[in-house]
């Protein structure tokens, strides 16, 4: 999570979290119920340290049905409902409905369980307590949004309107298209903070932008912490050229083919590896990419030219017009190229391309 987001997800609730502990709340709930039915509910739900299991594999553990396992799940979260302490889920239930609001009525599943587990600490255990607690006992009060190709799972109030999620989000992706190239989410807030839509909502805070931005698949981040539209390549980047590109542009810097290839799967775009053999393939068949140094390549926008060492040579004096000495020359080549001096000096005692004047400097035979 970015520093900017850590910002927004504030501890405004803290003082109503100090004693809020999902997991021990879980414990009391289930004290109204038999072994048998802990157990199964456990199971389900994934609850207190147990793996979760489906309806056959629990099942079979008690010799019954699936049938019968459902009924005794059901029968089990009606038992909760009627015997547990109310004040226990109104409290969580106040909490929940403070965050939400603060956020626009609406939440990524990850940032209201983020939000809610500032105090607790966000262990395993607790996760698995508040996604019991809110989709099984709270479900009536605040409605779960499942996640489909425009959106990841989110919370949201009954009040909160998804047309207003959608027309910020439709702004805010404008925003980015205009600018065009991946942002900053900071950079980005500030953008947003200036558009007119912005200035005219009165339900529109920082809070709300960066959460409806987590929430929408319109946008994305890359592993640089960058946002754009999902199907720039920057951002998303599908073939493994993409991928080269996004590396040596945020690098910005030449790289061994091995060091992109080491980027490349440090940065976890996807879960397809990159071998070296197969990046160096990439580098050689596409002219972006310069060959600079012994396996190390940069992009030609940075003004890298492709070509062997007496070539660079000639472009440099060609564009300079005027005859150079050995160390403007060498200091010149050293900047489009990661090699030795003695390269370079070597490459100038090509008499078929390089003469020198009566100073000793060197000019294009041609020239001379």
């Amino acid at each position: 999570m970015s520093s900017i987001l850590d910002q927004v997800i504030s501890s405004k609730h803290a003082e109503n979290l100090a004693d809020f502990n999902p997991h021990s709340i879980l414990i009391s709930i289930l004290d109204a119920l038999s072994e048998r039915e802990q157990e199964i509910i456990k199971m389900r739900h994934g609850l207190a340290g147990s793996e979760k299991r489906t309806l056959e594999d629990i099942g079979k553990k008690y010799n019954v049905t699936r049938e019968r396992v459902r009924q005794i799940e059901n029968s089990s979260l009606k038992k909760i409902n009627k015997n547990f302490d109310q004040t226990y889920l109104k409290q969580i239930e106040d909490i929940t409905n403070g965050i939400l609001g603060e956020h626009g009525g609406m939440m990524s599943e990850d940032n209201l369980t983020r939000e809610l587990l500032i105090m607790p600490g966000d262990s395993q255990d607790n996760r698995a307590a508040i996604r019991f607690i809110l989709n099984e006992l709270l479900k009536h009060r605040f409605y779960f949004v499942k996640e489909n190709k425009d959106i990841n799972n989110f919370w949201k109030t009954p009040e909160a309107s998804e047309d207003f999620f959608a027309k910020t989000i439709d702004n805010v992706s404008s925003l980015i298209d205009d600018h065009g190239e991946p942002i900053s989410l900071d950079d980005l807030l500030n953008k947003v903070q200036a558009a007119d839509f912005y200035k005219v909502s009165t339900d529109l805070t920082d809070k709300v932008v960066v959460n409806f931005i987590f929430i929408t698949k319109k946008l994305k981040s890359n592993p640089y912490e960058e946002w754009g539209l999902t199907n720039w390549s920057a951002i998303t980047p599908k073939r493994m050229n993409d991928k080269i590109y996004v590396v040596l542009q945020k690098e910005n810097k030449p790289m061994h083919f091995t060091e992109i290839a080491d980027t490349i799967n440090k940065m976890k775009f996807d879960h397809r590896q990159a071998y070296p053999a197969t990046i160096h393939n990439e580098l050689i068949l596409d002219k972006k990419y310069v060959l600079v140094g012994r396996g190390i390549y940069a992009l030609k926008d940075w003004g890298y030219k492709p070509g062997v060492v007496t070539e660079v040579i000639v472009d440099i004096l060609k564009e300079a017009n005027k005859a150079m000495s050995k160390k403007e020359i060498i200091d010149t080549v050293l900047k489009k190229r990661l090699i030795k001096e003695t390269t370079i000096t070597l490459a100038l005692m090509n008499k078929d391309l390089f003469d020198r004047d009566t100073k000793g400097r060197y000019i294009l035979k041609e020239n001379k």
